[in-house]
């Protein structure tokens, strides 16, 4: 007895939250009421039939307490969800519930899970209240030895963080008047990545025209590339591919290998400045901006073949930079998850270190929720002072996302 009371001391002064819970339902408190009313009305007079009535109504009190308690004996709880999805997108949550009994099936289970934001602020950099939402499946039935499964689907609008979690297992059976709940899991993070939305044809014939008359790493001699060298032939290599001189001064079949062409090396700088007392324009503005770099990210690591720069605001400008693949994707698109907008004015402190890092012919996109002007040599002057940085200045796009002109080379989906 004294080592348990020494862990439930030590427990509550560690400030943790109990595991387990028992507690009369709704339906249960009304029942106890009336069982009270019976009681005292069988106590003070002395009334044994009314003392009978009360020994019945505590009969299911007592049986739902014991039969709930039992029911979650030795049950495995397992969640499985995405580890990240698009801003709008389907959510498929999947619960699966083993009973590990011998013998006893669990009737009623009900299982709650928990999503709650984490890390949102405003332009001030004040922590907003968390948001939750707190899906809920039904288990009507799980057999002794076997396993369940149940799936709940909904949809977050907002990008950023999620923390799931813990699951709360819970029953009401047999007779609805105690509830007994069950915490299990640990937590877990889901990420909800910007909504992506269609980039146009007009968007993309002004991004292969911007740096007409400039150095072009693009190839186009041929539809597989430059040729590189030779190699041995493989299954699945194509006969036209043979290099038939090869072939008979090795006496192996010889194929020609080419280089992958190569795109144009992008730089995609976003700047997110709304009012300190933001309207609804104002926020969605910051929304659209983000999407919209996050679209034109998840175009260029699609089609590979460039590196890939993203700069957000931050206290430190966050920078990421790599070659243009699903990994960088994925870890851009986290990125952009988790920026916020902000009232001061950080764009030349992130243009700055995002040029410094930006090469020779490195194409320029600079996203912004209002309108800037990339001439103004006094707003920039840490970047007009170095001769290569001001060169990328200069060549600098500017999209703004206030602009009804977006449209035409932009759409939410």
């Amino acid at each position: 007895m004294r080592s348990i009371a020494r862990r439930v001391r030590c427990a509550v002064a560690r400030g943790r939250r109990p595991t387990s819970s028992t507690a009369p339902t709704r339906e249960g408190g009304y029942y106890l009421v009336v069982f009270a009313l019976v009681l005292g009305g069988a106590v003070m007079p002395e009334v044994n039939l009314l003392l009978i009535l009360a020994g019945m109504l505590a009969g299911p009190v007592v049986l739902g307490w014991w039969a709930t308690g039992r029911s979650l004996k030795r049950l495995k709880v397992q969640r499985r969800v995405p580890e990240s999805v698009c801003a709008g997108d389907l959510i498929v949550g999947q619960i699966k519930v083993r009973n590990e009994r011998a013998r006893q099936g669990s009737w009623a289970l009900l299982v709650e899970d928990s999503l709650e934001r984490i890390g949102n602020s405003d332009a001030n950099g004040r922590r907003s209240p968390p948001q939750r939402v707190c899906p809920a499946v039904l288990f009507p039935y799980v057999p002794a030895g076997d396993s369940r499964r149940a799936t709940y689907r909904g949809r977050l609008p907002q990008r950023g963080k999620y923390r799931l979690g813990p699951l709360r297992l819970s029953t009401r059976f047999p007779f609805g008047l105690v509830r007994k709940t069950l915490a299990v899991g640990n937590h877990e993070i889901l990420t909800v990545y910007p909504r992506l939305g269609r980039l146009t044809r007009r968007w993309t014939a002004r991004h292969h025209e911007a740096f007409s008359g400039t150095h072009r790493r693009e190839r186009r001699h041929g539809s597989e590339g430059d040729f590189f060298g030779v190699r041995p032939w493989q299954p699945g290599d194509p006969m036209r591919w043979i290099h038939w001189r090869s072939t008979a001064r090795v006496g192996a079949p010889m194929v020609r290998q080419f280089e992958q062409p190569r795109n144009r090396d992008v730089a995609v700088v976003v700047e997110l400045w709304q009012p300190a007392s933001p309207e609804p324009a104002d926020r969605e503005n910051v929304e659209l901006a983000v999407s919209f770099a996050a679209t034109v990210v998840a175009d260029l690591c699609r089609r590979g073949g460039s590196d890939l720069l993203l700069a957000t605001p931050a206290d430190l400008p966050h920078i990421s930079r790599g070659p243009a693949s699903a990994a960088l994707m994925h870890t851009m698109m986290e990125q952009l998850s988790m920026v916020e907008a902000h009232a001061d004015d950080r764009l030349p402190e992130v243009l700055d270190a995002a040029l410094r890092r930006v090469d020779s012919g490195m194409e320029v996109v600079l996203v912004s929720t209002r309108p800037v002007c990339v001439a103004a040599t006094g707003r920039f002057a840490a970047v007009a002072a170095d001769p290569a940085r001001r060169a990328a200045l200069r060549r600098t796009r500017v999209v703004d996302a206030s602009h009804p002109d977006l449209e035409a080379y932009y759409r939410a989906d």
